[in-house]
């Protein structure tokens, strides 16, 4: 029953000699089933060396982001915050006036500071007549003191008052420079009430709104120039000896990420990433974990660059990206 079942194919062959039944023909024999098969094998391998040649020569790496200069705006003056003339997103200009801080306190003090002021220049006024006055009496007394005409105790009376009287003169003196000066720490406190843009930037971040009293340098706003960004690769100290400086990018930023943007390495690190952390590693001990360090390294972006101009484009400050550096 079961050669009934069984299908035979029988072919004649220019010998005369009859096919075995396909059944007991061989797997490799069969072209139909090898033929694909050495084709795939094929296809696999070619994909195989193109993806060995193209990560050839080398570094890659995901631990990369965008990066820019930033500056965070804050008071040199505790103060109450009067007025505020950023949002979030904002573009502002250098010297443009960001926020402002209430002034009452400070005004009064100046009132107090000119009024001191006034008062020790009329004091110095008065010691100057009375220094004037007693010069006068001191050169009478030193001429009767010389023609017997007073007694030596009175020419010393005049000489003391003299004295006495250029010291008064010389206090009224530093009475204005004290009292200039402390105008002066008044009126530089003014202008620091009156908080400006350090640099062209975009406001990214806003910590404080009116009416909050925010003390000396306490974050108020977080200005980012991204005119100028970069890239900064963590890159493992084991791959480090391959890498120098001009050397070519390739960045893929997850934002756009069928786009291949080109860059240079304009800068290596100084130390691992690990030395500023909250905790730095203490391998002082006998006892250590090892652990590969990561260097930053500095890769910039040029925009303008024809390679890298896309429409539409908008790259920020902590955009994740991947790089890859051609070492060949």
């Amino acid at each position: 029953m079961a050669d009934a079942k069984k299908e035979t194919l029988k072919k004649s062959t220019d010998n005369g000699k009859i096919d075995e039944p396909i059944d007991e023909v061989p797997l490799y024999s069969k072209k139909r089933v090898m033929i694909p098969l050495i084709i795939s094998a094929a296809v696999v391998m070619i994909a195989i060396v193109c993806w060995y040649l193209s990560i050839a020569g080398t570094i890659y790496t995901d631990d990369a982001y965008v990066d820019g200069n930033r500056v965070i705006v804050s008071s040199k003056y505790t103060g109450r915050i009067s007025e505020l003339k950023a949002e979030e997103g904002d573009n502002v200009k250098t010297g443009q006036v960001l926020v402002k801080l209430d002034d009452s306190d400070l005004s009064a003090q100046e009132k107090q500071s000119k009024s001191a002021l006034e008062y020790a220049r009329q004091n110095l006024e008065l010691a100057t007549v009375n220094s004037s006055k007693n010069e006068e009496d001191y050169a009478r007394a030193e001429n009767q003191f010389t023609n017997n005409v007073i007694t030596k105790e009175q020419f010393d009376h005049a000489k003391k008052s003299l004295e006495a009287a250029k010291a008064q003169d010389a206090i009224a003196q530093a009475q204005i420079d004290s009292a200039s000066a402390q105008l002066g720490v008044i009126r530089a406190q003014l202008k620091n009430i009156v908080i400006e843009s350090p640099m062209n930037g975009i406001v990214a971040k806003k910590w404080a709104m009116p009416g909050d009293v925010v003390q000396v340098a306490q974050p108020i706003l977080t200005v980012y120039d991204i005119s100028n960004l970069w890239i900064t690769a963590n890159l493992e100290e084991t791959k480090f000896g391959r890498i120098h400086l001009n050397q070519t990018v390739y960045v893929y930023i997850d934002a756009y990420k069928k786009h291949k943007f080109t860059g240079k390495v304009i800068q290596l690190g100084a130390n691992t990433a690990s030395q500023f952390s909250l905790i730095p590693p203490n391998n002082a001990s006998g006892n250590f974990t090892k652990v590969t360090q990561r260097i930053p390294v500095k890769i910039s972006i040029d925009l303008n660059q024809d390679s890298n101009k896309i429409e539409s484009v908008r790259i920020l400050p902590g955009m994740s990206a991947e790089v890859r550096l051609n070492t060949k």
